[in-house]
């Protein structure tokens, strides 16, 4: 009984261990825990040093809270309490510091807003446009009492968001970018400078207002930026003209570090006091008034007469006397678009193309050699082979593809017949070199001095007296006799003694060793089947 007593003592023993614990900070108890009640609460504005303070009286509560403008992670002065960034701040008793000065020409009641609740324009309040606060963090209930400070309007060539100095102090306006300008009060820099050349009443133009400077005449400029004036009278500089081979939008060069006229690109040209460069140089065996043509077709270049020409290119004049180079024909085998050797130098005429021909003074190479086997008094005809030039007797050819002559004596060059298996036209070697015949296609053959490669092998087990047949005649291969046979597909003879007769010995113990195969075979299977039996039956 006393081991059962003993027992629920020490249960309850431990239950009131397990369900006692520590105050918690800022409370206090006569034995630090809560096991005989609750702990007892410091005053506001105090706390304890830790949990499980021991006290019996206010006493034990000796740490104060944070300043304002400090923090701590207790919001109490335990382990010391970290002053706030510059910008932020906290109120007495704060954990961290979220609040933010309204800044100049804002206010609130507290003269800050909590970054966790909100932003600036949602707790605190606005100033008028002509008033702001003297200090970042002003505290007040209307605008009359919080906005004390009276604000300037940006002076001219600053701007703002409102158009004042927003702190009172003069840096509440920015400097207007180079280029821009702004008058007294001003939001935005709007105005932008006049540029050299240009002029307006106030020497600059409203962007907002779609304002523009008015520009001086052609030639004339004024002699700096931002030109003050009612009327042209204030382009008092006189500008030059571009010089021959520039150019520029207006003609002159404009009153600026950087010239205004550009070169003109190779091969392009512009006279005096020009906009673009229209020019081109007149070609050799061309003049002009200028030694130059325009691209607008208004000013052309005059051609030389036939055989004359000029030394250069870009001659000026203004007749055909500056066309003092005599011209000579184009040889035999070259052509101009005149005839002539337009340069004067032997580099005037082109080489005909290969095949082709002209005669002196060509404007092209419209004649074609007759080829070998071929003649006339040129060696060349213009339109039709057949018809301008004379053909060779058979077996005669020429020694060139353009031979010249009255008759067939030209044509001393002996032709060959063609070989087997190769053609020509006439079945001779024309050109007398070997060239002038051509192979037959595959599959096709010919034999000596054929014009056509028309004929066809007979084929194995077939002959013929040529071991050929033709596709243009009647002729036919004979068929070789019943158990004979050729070794090839062409087969020269003219009767079937070129057919072999098969040994018939030779097929008997062909077909005998066939059939011992096959018995061999068939009794190899039978054996290893029933082999299989037998294993499958012991198994089993």
């Amino acid at each position: 009984m006393y081991s059962k007593v003993f027992c629920l003592i020490l249960a309850f023993a431990l239950l009131q261990i397990a369900y006692t614990a520590d105050c918690e900070l800022c409370t206090f108890s006569i034995d630090g825990k809560d096991d005989n009640g609750p702990c007892t609460n410091c005053d506001e504005g105090t706390c304890t040093p830790k949990k499980g303070t021991i006290g019996t009286s206010q006493l034990a509560c000796s740490i104060k809270k944070c300043q304002a403008g400090t923090f701590s992670e207790t919001g109490y002065d335990i382990d010391g309490c970290t002053n706030c960034l510059n910008g932020t701040s906290s109120l007495e008793g704060s954990k961290e510091c979220n609040l933010i000065p309204c800044g100049y020409g804002y206010y609130s009641e507290t003269g800050y807003y909590d970054k966790n609740e909100g932003d600036r324009d949602d707790e605190c309040e606005y100033c008028p446009y002509d008033k702001s606060t003297k200090q970042e963090n002003t505290i007040g209930d209307d605008d009359d009492t919080a906005c004390d400070l009276q604000l300037e309007e940006c002076p001219e060539g600053t701007y703002s968001e409102t158009g004042y100095d927003s702190d009172g102090k003069g840096s509440g306006c920015q400097t207007c970018e180079p280029g821009t300008h702004s008058y007294k009060g001003f939001k935005k820099c709007y105005l932008k400078v006049c540029g050299v050349g240009t002029y307006s009443s106030t020497g600059y133009y409203n962007t907002r207002l779609n304002e523009k400077c008015r520009v001086c005449p052609i030639g004339k400029s004024t002699d700096k930026e931002m030109t003050i004036g009612d009327n042209d009278k204030v382009c008092t500089l006189q500008l030059k003209q571009c010089p021959e081979g520039k150019f520029s939008t207006s003609g002159y060069d404009g009153n600026t570090n950087e010239s205004q006229c550009k070169m003109c690109r190779p091969g392009t040209h512009s006279l005096l006091g020009s906009k673009k460069c229209q020019l081109r140089p007149c070609d050799q065996g061309y003049y002009s008034s200028t030694g130059y043509f325009n691209i607008n077709k208004e000013l052309n270049c005059t051609e030389c007469p036939p055989g004359k020409s000029t030394k250069e290119q870009q001659t000026i004049g203004n007749d055909e006397q500056v066309c003092d180079v005599q011209l000579q024909f184009c040889p035999q085998g070259k052509f101009s678009y005149s005839g002539y050797d337009f340069d004067g130098k032997g580099n005037g005429c082109s080489d005909c193309e290969p095949g082709t021909y002209s005669l002196v003074g060509s404007k092209r190479c419209d004649l074609t050699y007759c080829g070998y086997g071929y003649y006339n008094i040129n060696g060349y005809y213009k339109n039709s082979k057949e018809t301008e030039c004379q053909k060779c007797p058979i077996g005669k050819s020429t020694p060139q593809e353009n031979t010249q002559g009255l008759d067939d004596k030209v044509c001393n060059v002996p032709s060959n017949k063609c070989p087997e298996n190769k053609w020509s036209i006439t079945g001779y070697d024309y050109d007398g070199k070997g060239k002038g015949c051509e192979k037959c296609e595959a599959g096709t053959y010919s034999t000596e001095g054929s014009t056509v490669c028309d004929l066809r092998p007979c084929g194995y087990d077939f002959y013929s007296q040529t071991g050929f047949y033709n596709i243009n005649s009647n002729e036919k291969c004979k068929a070789c006799p019943k158990n004979t046979y050729t070794n090839g597909y062409i087969n020269k003879s003219l009767d079937d003694s070129i057919c072999i007769t098969y040994e018939s010995s030779e097929c008997d113990e062909s077909e005998s060793g066939r059939y011992d195969d096959i018995e061999t075979t068939s009794n190899s299977i039978i054996i290893k089947t029933t082999l299989s039996l037998i294993l499958l039956v012991t198994l089993f």
